[in-house]
């Protein structure tokens, strides 16, 4: 019967107490061995409750140590202190607007995100963005006129806006533009303020920037370093015991897990890999969550994080890759007549499977330079590893590998870019 089928159910033994506790965009009520990255954030806002402009502020760090998380608890904390009128008498107003620059990665769309955010759209405001919009949108708008209403609903409420982008490297399309845009208006504003803070893994990102959006920016600059081990521990141990019911997860499966995710100090892998066992013990109807659990939870982790990366690039970064992947299988023209080995493939003949698979495909092929960006861009991901030759080898360019098994990664892309039934001349 049905009853007997969910009454076996809510009796087995469960695992979990809050699962939304271990998802990595949970923003818990302490930060561990955050705190002097906290301060230093703090520090470089705190002028918004002065109505000053702080200084535009970037991040870097690399993916799990902890940017994302450490900036919405300070603006948690900014929002709690702006609303108490005990700490802010004089009723300074401060609104912030974060967005994932994966999803808006143009000038448009950043702009829009910001103009039809609600925090802009309070009913309490004057000229709200939306005021006249039946629709609540935007879309379609000329940039011109996206400003405009930008510097309307800031200057007439006298709003110190910070905007938060996170992922700032995504944003391909007019970067340099919106970056001049947010920073000058301020020369134009008479009352409030705009400021940045970018978080990215890309270090190199502010030197691609045109000097004069550059030049505007005054920014200061933070690195967030990855996790240790024992720093791992801590961060598990506070969401198993919020998230999990007591007594669970065995002393050992903390450990274990921080040694894996400590190879790369990213506490995103550790908090999946730590929800993943607990499914897996689940499903498995096991009374506590063990070291083969995280075993096997670390072969579907480590799947399921190459599939999301892969599937999100932009098209022609996932040509390049599939093409990288192609010759790897095939062992790499230029290989065979080198005698390269060890999986390396020359930068040239990459870039001649990738125009193939583009006049298959009927895509235009980038310039040279803009593939250069693209191997740049998957080095720093970690799909592709890449290293200079040395003098005597076809004069000096880049030895390409693969990072994953091609296979896999020929299996993810082939129906994505529609090569199923296709096959270059």
């Amino acid at each position: 019967m049905v009853e007997d089928i969910f009454e076996e159910e809510m009796n087995r033994r469960r695992i979990f107490k809050d699962t939304s506790i271990l998802s990595p965009h949970y923003v818990p009520d302490e930060l561990p061995h955050r705190e002097a990255e906290i301060r230093n954030i703090t520090r470089s806002i705190a002028p918004v409750l002065r109505n000053e402009k702080p200084s535009n502020l970037f991040i870097y760090g690399k993916t799990g140590t902890g940017k994302t998380c450490a900036v919405k608890y300070v603006m948690r904390k900014l929002k709690e202190f702006a609303g108490n009128q005990e700490k802010n008498p004089k009723g300074t107003v401060v609104k912030t607007v974060y967005m994932n620059c994966k999803v808006r990665d143009t000038k448009y769309k950043v702009l829009l995100k910001i103009l039809e955010d609600e925090k802009l759209n309070d009913s309490e405001l004057e000229n709200t963005p939306l005021l006249d919009r039946p629709h609540k949108s935007l879309k379609g708008m000329d940039p011109g006129d996206l400003y405009d209403r930008l510097f309307n609903v800031v200057d007439s409420n006298k709003i110190n806006l910070i905007v938060v982008l996170d992922e700032i490297d995504m944003i391909k399309k007019g970067f340099d533009d919106l970056i001049y845009i947010l920073t000058r208006i301020n020369d134009e504003l008479k009352h409030g303020t705009v400021s940045i803070i970018g978080l990215t893994n890309d270090m190199k990102a502010l030197r691609r920037m045109d000097p004069r959006s550059r030049s505007t920016l005054c920014q200061e600059e933070r690195v967030f370093k990855p996790y240790n081990a024992v720093q791992l521990k801590t961060i598990l141990q506070q969401r198993i015991e919020q998230g999990f019911q007591e007594d669970v997860v065995e002393s050992s499966v903390t450990a274990l897990i921080a040694a894996f995710a400590a190879q790369d100090g990213d506490a995103r892998y550790a908090l999946k890999l730590l929800s993943k066992s607990g499914e897996i013990a689940r499903d498995e109807s096991a009374p506590n969550v063990l070291n083969e659990h995280v075993e096997k939870a670390k072969e579907a982790v480590e799947s399921d994080i190459i599939i999301e990366a892969i599937s999100s690039l932009p098209e022609h970064q996932q040509l390049v890759i599939y093409s990288i992947a192609s010759l790897t299988s095939e062992g790499g023209m230029y290989k065979r007549l080198s005698g390269l080995g060890g999986g390396d493939l020359f930068t040239g003949e990459v870039y001649e499977a990738y125009e193939r698979y583009c006049n298959l495909l009927e895509r235009k092929a980038r310039t040279i330079r803009q593939f250069s960006e693209y191997l740049n861009e998957l080095e720093m991901l970690g799909l592709i590893t890449m290293r200079i030759s040395g003098k005597g080898t076809r004069g000096t360019t880049r030895f390409i590998r693969l990072g994953y098994s091609p296979d896999e990664i020929r299996s993810i892309l082939r129906k994505t870019l529609g090569l199923e039934l296709r096959s270059p001349s």
